[in-house]
């Protein structure tokens, strides 16, 4: 008897955590379908509120992705970690291209640049030996 009421007021605990995890959600205005897998949320922290907008959002994650697809076509066969340099480089050249006031850190540059680096279509056969 005491397991069961135990367990049902670990179920009701459950529902209001859910329930007050979507209050907290809902009323710092973040929208999670619009979060790009939580990308847009760590961009955002480095922006001025005026300039945190999702068009803005993807405007820095279309100028990585542009500059990733430049450099691994471009630097085929170098090191993984100056190609990633040359990366930064360029990014952070659009970035500022860009014209926001707030700069944006350089390690997100980086944890985007390698995500970006991870949706490429492999260019070498990984099953040769």
């Amino acid at each position: 008897m005491v397991q069961i009421i135990i367990q049902y007021v670990l179920v009701i605990l459950l529902v209001v955590g859910l329930g007050y995890l979507a209050y907290l959600l809902k009323d710092k205005k973040i929208n999670i379908k619009d979060d790009y897998f939580g990308l847009a949320y760590a961009i955002l922290n480095t922006l001025k509120s005026d300039e945190a907008t999702s068009a803005n959002i993807k405007k820095i994650i279309r100028a990585v992705s542009e500059g990733v697809k430049f450099v691994e076509d471009n630097y085929k066969n170098v090191d993984n970690a100056i190609k990633e340099e040359e990366a930064l480089k360029l990014i952070r050249e659009s970035i500022d291209a860009l014209g926001f006031e707030s700069p944006i850190d350089e390690s997100s540059i980086r944890y985007l640049i390698r995500i970006a680096a991870s949706m490429l279509p492999a260019t070498h056969d990984g099953n040769k030996k």
